[in-house]
């Protein structure tokens, strides 16, 4: 019987004291997005140097659901930079290699445009690039804590990931991602990247089919004992 009672007590502990993280679909979403990095190759982005990205926005949800990406009036795009890459490490071997590269810094801006007009013009910086993709209201914006760009040189499309998380720090709608209590749910930007020559643009180095979801956990779920001895009875 004593047994049985502290084996209780031990679920009741830990159901008062371990959150739970908030199950959403993403936020922000969005298919393509391009990078690029000056010197740069999708094998070798080398140290000191600054990666950036563009994107255009496909589609929004909770919390920014009454958002329409596809308003023909509007149009919604990011700005990715001052991502400073710390160098690519290659590992592997010359016929099966992994790449990956983590930056430093990186500031995140997302805007909403009243005169649609972003285009992925060749050989950024340029004259639309990214200056079409900053036009407009920001509507939020945020610092990377952390970023990293993972490729390979085997699978058929040149495959990898582009992730990092976001810290949000202003913008028209920051409080949309203001949880109870005045917290600021942090973001993660995620998503897959080729660098297949076919469908990347000239000039850009990677392209993203990414999103960003928020990392809110939820309130803790109290119980009583009572109720605990119930699910054992």
């Amino acid at each position: 019987m004593k047994l049985r009672e502290t084996i209780l007590a031990a679920a009741l502990l830990a159901l008062a004291v371990v959150p739970t993280v908030q199950a959403a679909g993403p936020a922000i979403d969005w298919d393509p997005a391009y990078g690029w990095q000056a010197g740069g190759t999708p094998t070798n982005l080398p140290l000191g140097g600054e990666f950036k990205m563009v994107g255009v926005i496909s589609g929004f949800d909770v919390p920014l659901q009454e958002l329409n990406a596809l308003d023909p009036t509007k149009e919604y795009t990011f700005y990715v930079h001052n991502l400073i890459s710390g160098g690519t490490v290659a590992s592997g071997t010359p016929t099966m290699t992994f790449y990956e590269t983590y930056f430093a810094g990186g500031t995140i801006e997302v805007y909403e445009d009243l005169s649609p007009d972003a285009s992925f013009d060749p050989n950024p910086p340029n004259a639309g690039v990214p200056s079409d993709f900053i036009d407009g209201t920001m509507i939020l914006s945020g610092n990377f804590s952390r970023f990293v760009v993972q490729s390979n040189n085997f699978t058929v499309y040149k495959v990898g990931n582009i992730e990092g998380d976001i810290t949000w720090t202003g913008g028209t709608m920051l409080d949309r991602f203001r949880r109870i209590g005045g917290e600021i749910c942090p973001g993660l930007y995620a998503g897959g990247s080729t660098w297949n020559t076919s469908v990347v643009p000239a000039g850009y180095l990677f392209r993203h089919d990414g999103k960003i979801d928020l990392q809110c956990p939820t309130p803790t779920t109290g119980s009583t004992w009572g109720r605990i001895k119930s699910l054992y009875r």
